[in-house]
């Protein structure tokens, strides 16, 4: 039997989905998108919009698990063929397309490369024997060379410790493994144990959702093909901290609903900050293998795993989208899951393993609701700790999401193609993120945030360069009730003459939020707040009042957002919002003009010192207009309900003291500075 299926594996699946709807609707589901690749050549397949290095390793994965797990005359012949063609390709076609590297010399491997590796490897080891022996040989000769010759020459040369590593390091090992090449093992044990000190301690990344998901990804096959081949292996590769990543993830699922343009299925939303699609799941491949590898030891979060792979892909396993998974654009369930479904835990939900309402990660994220599948989220990219693994960066500190009523109101721009002025110009840049840019009064020059340098591994040593500050420090993460403060200054991601952007996102209940900013430069500046709206479907309704108030609609979500500290208007603006990544341009997922609707607030005068308070109301599209924003005669913000059942006043007492009340129910609270140390406070009666 080969590595990727034993024997008790398929045994397993065969018992369990006679009686089991989930592992039943996998392996259908599997069987029917083979089937339908195998009515048309490789590379022709109706419906695919990427090329074929992007979704190669995929198609011929599922189909060799197919194959192994319910004959069929036609997938057989067509694995066959699509097979030999790759093997064939010549060495520059495996070194990937034409914007990568064909000049060094020898030649060396790039992400396209280890997918074709692996892919190959996997086919070699679920179907050896649909192929003649002459061509095993040509199969195991193109692994040794174009393969694990040309992912290990691109990890001895570079020095990047990021994702690339990673999925390098899963070229050479799933290749290594089913080829019994010690050498490689053994690189593949090495590199495995290196890339693991990539992820935060918590399980988190650096990067982003997308590319924390997608650097685990080959890790997990270098994982299962390591130890599938030499089992003694299980107690020297780590889980950890990976295998704490459904956490993260958890905290940063939204929803579950369709999104107009990408049929009817019901689609995930999550928390999307740097480079990731806003309808992020992780690979059903990835849950499972934390579910059924971490049971054991990580109980929590193998429960959590598979609840989170319940969540995101049943009751339907199928969304139709297909082409982009492999490399993690659109994730979704592979050959993998079907070996895995058998041995995962028992689900366990969010508030089974105790994750709280308001949860802040290493990374730097931040997120509060007000209940599990509740009306209001707040998710907040800032200040964490030294990030282990850094890429794909915006310049979005101190920048948010705001969900209600399962409608995204204030969001995350997205990516598009990397190779677009639209990626490197515009959606990466500060003004196109909810957060603030900076003019300066001497020179009106605007400032931004500034990117980072990456890590890197010494090869001589072994020694990885320390971890990356992004210069930002968070201030406070705290709970009392459903009141939740979420603090960060991020000043030092800016440089030059700021010398404090504090923001204070005050969340109370469902409908109140009040976002407090504290400024302060060396000379002065102006201050300019941006306000991106998701108008990606052209449902958006957004009435502007001069100078400062916006009320805004969308589905069954309205939200009121005012500046009360002399912000004057400017916009709209029309901007983009995307859904997911595409390799190519102009594809499904890439935001079109005005799918964002982008807002400012900036100041009329030139100061060092300023706190601003914005205020937000949020309820039902209808109700929303029974909501009021106003500053009062000794009170700084006042957000009041319908019929005044539920008034929340804030008032800046000074830059380091906050009082803030509920005058129906008088809960009082302050956030205060003591000792450098922030602090959230309850109040038992109104102050």
């Amino acid at each position: 039997m080969s590595l990727f299926l034993s024997i008790g594996e398929h045994e397993a699946l065969t018992e369990l989905r006679i009686h089991d709807p989930v592992s039943g609707g996998l392996f259908w589901a599997l069987h029917e998108r083979v089937s339908e690749r195998a009515a048309a050549p490789f590379g022709h397949t109706p419906g695919t919009t990427t090329e074929w290095w992007h979704h190669c390793s995929e198609y011929l994965t599922d189909a060799a698990m197919s194959l192994a797990l319910k004959g069929d005359t036609s997938v057989k012949a067509w694995l066959r063929s699509a097979t030999l063609a790759v093997v064939r390709c010549s060495l520059d076609e495996w070194v990937g397309p034409w914007f990568r590297d064909h000049s060094s010399e020898p030649r060396q491997g790039h992400l396209e490369t280890a997918h074709l590796s692996w892919a190959v490897a996997v086919v070699l080891d679920l179907q050896a024997n649909i192929f003649s022996e002459e061509e095993q040989v040509e199969i195991r000769e193109a692994l040794r060379e174009k393969g694990i010759g040309l992912c290990s020459r691109w990890l001895e040369r570079n020095s990047q410790f990021m994702n690339w590593r990673c999925v390098l390091t899963g070229g050479v090992a799933v290749a290594a493994a089913v080829l019994g090449d010690e050498s490689g093992i053994e690189q593949g044990i090495t590199n495995y144990k290196q890339c693991v000190q990539m992820f935060q301690g918590d399980g988190s990344h650096g990067e982003s959702l997308q590319y924390g998901n997608y650097a685990a990804y080959p890790l997990m096959l270098t994982w299962e093909a390591l130890v599938r081949a030499r089992p003694a292996l299980a107690s020297e590769l780590p889980l950890a901290p990976m295998v704490h990543m459904p956490c993260w993830q958890a905290t940063s699922l939204f929803y579950m609903k369709p999104l107009s343009g990408w049929g009817a299925m019901p689609m995930a939303r999550s928390a999307n900050f740097n480079d990731s699609g806003a309808i992020f799941r992780p690979s059903a491949d990835l849950l499972l293998h934390w579910s059924a590898r971490g049971k054991e030891d990580y109980p929590e979060d193998a429960g959590l795993a598979r609840w989170l792979f319940d969540k995101t892909y049943t009751p339907v396993v199928d969304d139709g989208h297909h082409d982009r998974a492999s490399f993690g654009f659109v994730n979704d369930f592979g050959f993998l899951s079907l070996s895995l479904i058998a041995s995962a835990a028992e689900a366990r939900s969010p508030e089974d393993v105790g994750l709280q309402l308001t949860e802040g990660f290493s990374c730097g994220d931040m997120i509060t609701r007000d209940a599990w599948d509740g009306r209001t989220i707040l998710a907040a990219h800032s200040a964490g700790d030294l990030l282990n693994g850094l890429g794909h960066t915006h310049q979005d500190l101190n920048s948010f999401i705001l969900v209600h009523n399962r409608e995204r109101m204030l969001v995350d721009p997205g990516h598009s193609c990397y190779r677009t002025l639209l990626h490197t110009q515009v959606e990466m840049r500060t003004n196109t993120h909810n957060t603030c840019q900076f003019e300066l009064a001497s020179s009106g020059k605007h400032i931004e945030q500034k990117f980072h340098a990456r890590r890197r591994i010494n090869h001589e040593t072994g020694e990885i360069d320390d971890p990356i500050d992004r210069r930002g420090k968070r201030l406070l993460l705290a709970r009392q009730g459903d009141v939740s403060v979420m603090a960060a200054d991020v000043a030092a991601a800016y440089g030059g003459p700021i010398l404090t952007y504090s923001r204070f996102w005050i969340s109370c209940g469902t409908h109140a939020l009040f976002i407090v900013d504290v400024i302060e430069a060396n000379e002065p500046v102006k201050t300019k707040w941006n306000w991106l709206l998701n108008n990606r479907d052209e449902k958006l309704s957004y009435k502007p009042f001069p100078p400062n108030r916006l009320v805004v609609r969308r589905g069954t979500a309205g939200m009121k957002l005012f500046n009360l500290s002399g912000g004057v208007m400017q916009g709209p603006f029309h901007a983009h919002v995307h859904d997911a990544y595409h390799p190519l341009p102009n594809q499904l997922g890439e935001g079109a003009s005005n799918s964002g609707v982008l807002m400012h607030f900036s100041e009329t005068e030139f100061a060092e010192k300023r706190t601003s308070v914005h205020a937000i109301a949020l309820d039902h599209y209808g109700s929303i207009g029974g909501w009021h924003i106003r500053i009062e005669s000794d009170v700084d913000a006042v957000i009041e309900g319908p019929k005044a059942r539920e008034v929340w006043k804030l008032n800046i007492a000074s830059c380091d003291r906050f009082e803030f009340e509920e005058t129906v129910s008088e809960r009082a609270f302050i956030c205060e500075k003591i000792n450098d140390d922030w602090q959230l406070t309850t109040v038992r009666k109104s102050l």
